[in-house]
Order: structure tokens, then sequence, then C-alpha cells
């Protein structure tokens, strides 16, 4: 079959017109000469190899994604942009981008001939695309499992190209400890966050283990790794399943068991402290996830004093909030006044109840230490993540 760039440029010198395949998301895949009909948006793709955001909403709103037939899209002057046809490139019910043509339409017995070679060898190119994702899949599955196969798994992902010389992994992990499991999650692959994030020097493996999904993030060296703002992203896609997004730090791929670790623990942090952000990376919170490790491996003899106790009785709810708030801004009693809303001299007494109630005293540096350990440690025990902790194989050392 001919390939893509032929087709585009057989088309275009029968039209006598430039033309140009996009990916559903506005990447560009192929571009024909041009013939003096070019604006500032074409121009700017060739360039950027990407649509501009204010273009591509006006492009999308035309719904050219779900039709299947071609859409005259009108002249935008504030964006420079000329009037256009767009050509839906589908292989049965899959969208696989489009073709363009600037200023407006033209003769369909002339250019739907293309429309349907250009799809099909989109299509071939996609399938191929397909086995190949699944098959890197695979390996990074048996990378993270560790053991003797993990040293092969990471010398064929060099061979196909994942992360070869220079470049660095980072792992992305997206867990619902509340529940244990991944189950009704979208693939990860899919997310609208993760496909604008791929690009030339950035590769993505999804792979999941046990209730855990995971994303391999490949960064070639020299390249802005972008991997903490596509986690935000795709924190806000999931937001209404309650999942919690863990970052790693960037290390060599045959470390990639030890940096899921880290993306593990960040996540369920950042389900215990409700000040961390969904997507929480392993560099940013080092008290937190120091705490919550801990507390997975506790002996029962470092739980907190018997004396402590009475702080944690529903009764006392009010104590241990103002305490607690207290504690988080080093305290500063004028800050804790105003996070919790109340006039200082309540604080004073509240802080009193507790000496008299526990016997420690909140001001006192080491007594201080010991009663913020002892609220922290108990919030992690007391969540639904710990039963996480002390099940998920993949956090032992």
């Amino acid at each position: 079959m001919p390939t893509i760039q032929y087709l585009l440029d057989e088309l275009a010198h029968r039209l006598q017109r430039s033309a140009t395949v996009d990916t559903p998301r506005g990447h560009l895949v192929a571009s024909s000469r041009h013939y003096g009909d070019e604006d500032a948006p074409r121009i700017g793709v060739l360039l950027n190899r990407d649509l501009d955001e204010r273009v591509a909403e006006y492009l999308y709103s035309f719904k050219i994604r779900s039709t299947e037939e071609k859409i005259l899209i009108p002249a935008r002057p504030e964006l420079e942009l000329k009037a256009r046809c767009c050509y839906p490139l589908r292989r049965g019910h899959r969208l696989l981008g489009f073709l363009w043509l600037i200023d407006g339409d033209a003769p369909d017995d002339v250019v739907m001939p293309y429309v349907r070679q250009i799809a099909e060898a989109l299509g071939e190119e996609a399938e191929a695309a397909d086995d190949e994702a699944r098959r890197l899949n695979e390996l990074g599955q048996r990378l993270l499992r560790g053991g003797d196969e993990a040293e092969q798994a990471a010398h064929e992902l060099r061979e196909h190209g994942f992360a070869s010389e220079g470049a660095s992994v980072c792992l992305v992990a997206v867990v619902r400890p509340d529940q244990q499991r991944s189950v009704g999650l979208p693939a990860l692959s899919t997310s609208a966050a993760v496909q604008e994030w791929r690009r030339p020097g950035r590769e993505a493996l999804e792979a999941v283990q046990r209730d855990v999904q995971v994303l391999l993030c490949g960064v070639r060296a020299g390249t802005d790794d972008g991997v903490q703002g596509m986690s935000s992203r795709l924190a806000d896609e999931l937001a209404g399943s309650r999942a919690r997004i863990g970052v790693s730090e960037a290390g060599d791929v045959e470390d990639s068991r030890a940096l899921l670790r880290q993306a593990l623990l960040s996540a369920c942090a950042s389900q215990v402290f409700d000040h961390l952000p969904a997507a929480a990376a392993w560099a940013d919170l080092y008290p937190e996830r120091l705490l919550v490790e801990t507390a997975a491996t506790l002996p029962d003899g470092a739980q907190p004093p018997a004396s402590m106790s009475p702080l944690f009785a529903p009764a006392n709810a009010a104590l241990l909030e103002t305490v607690e708030a207290y504690l988080d801004h080093g305290g500063d009693r004028t800050a804790t006044s105003e996070a919790l809303f109340i006039h200082r001299s309540t604080l004073y007494y509240r802080l009193s109840q507790v000496q008299k109630l526990i016997g420690v005293d909140p001001t006192d540096g080491r007594s201080r230490l010991g009663l913020h350990l002892a609220v922290k440690l108990r919030r992690v025990l007391h969540s639904d993540v710990i039963a996480f902790l002390r099940n998920e194989e993949m956090l032992r050392r």
C-alpha cells in the first residue's frame, strides 16, 4: 500500500491545494507541500507539530470527533484561520485522525478514494502499534514482578527503544486503597492526560500489578518529563473514582520495582492526609510517606502510650482537632486560631484541657514531637490504607 505521505502529496497535487493529516488530538502526522493557501494555524502546526489550544477548541466545537461525514468549517479571522474542510479518517468505528483541506470544499469523487486509502494505512499502523504496545506492556509486567525475569525484561525493553541509553523512568501508580481494587477504572493508556503527554522523547507503558494500575514513563535525556503535570490532569479525570496517584522519582529502568514502591507509598500518603494533592510526588512529602511506611510495620509495642488514649475518644474530637492543627502550624497560635475559626482564648483553653487530659504539654518541644507522632500515626492506622499497606507485597523490601 502507498504511504500516507505519498497519498497526501498525490491528492494535494491533483487539487493544487495543500493538505494535512492529524491525529484525533491534533498532532501532525503528515503534510503536503504548500500551494500558497496556508494560514497561520497551519504554519503553527508545521512548526510545533501541535494545534494551538484556541484553534483546537474552535475546530472541535464542530463535533469532528463524532461524525463520519466531512464537515465544512467557517473561517475565524480573529484566529487567522481560513475556512477548511475536515474529513474524519476511520477504520470501522475507530477514529484514526483527520484529513484537512484549506479553503472550503473539494470534489468528493477526487477526495474520498484518498480518504479511504489514508484511513486504511493509518489503521494498519495503529494495529502494528497496538501489537507493539501489548508486547511492551507484557515486558513492563515482568519488570515490575521482579525476580530473575526482571533483568531480562529490562534488557528487552531497552532493545525495543524504551528508556534506552541515557533515558530515565518515572513510575505513576493509581490506587484506590479504600476498596483495594482498581476494577472499574479506565485503562490509563486511553486517558486524555496520558495521550497528550506522549510525544517524541516521552513514552509510557501500562501495567497492572495486583490491584494497582501503573504507568512506566520513559523520558529521554535532555527533555522535560512533565510527569507531575500529567499525573495531576489524570487525577482530575479520575476525580469521581476516589483514586489516588503516587509519582516516584526518576531512575534507571532496572530500578522500576523500587520506584513502584515509592509511587505506592506516595499514593497511600495522599489518601490519608487531606492537605496533600490527589497526585502526590515522592520527593515532595517526606514526613507523610515516612509516617505511612512506619505505620504499616509498627510492632504492637510501638503504639502510642495508653495515657494518650483519652485524646482519641469521640467525646474529645474537638480537642484532637485543635491540638493537631496547633502542631501542624508549628505552635503558631495565631495561625491555628485562624485555621480553626476560633478565638485565641478558646485555643488556650483547649490546649490546657489537652494537658490535663493526657498529662502532655503541647507547648513543650519534646512532648510536642511525641504527641505529633502519635496523632499522625493513629490517623494512618485508622485509615482505609492500612490493610492495603500490610497486604501489598510490592511494598516489602
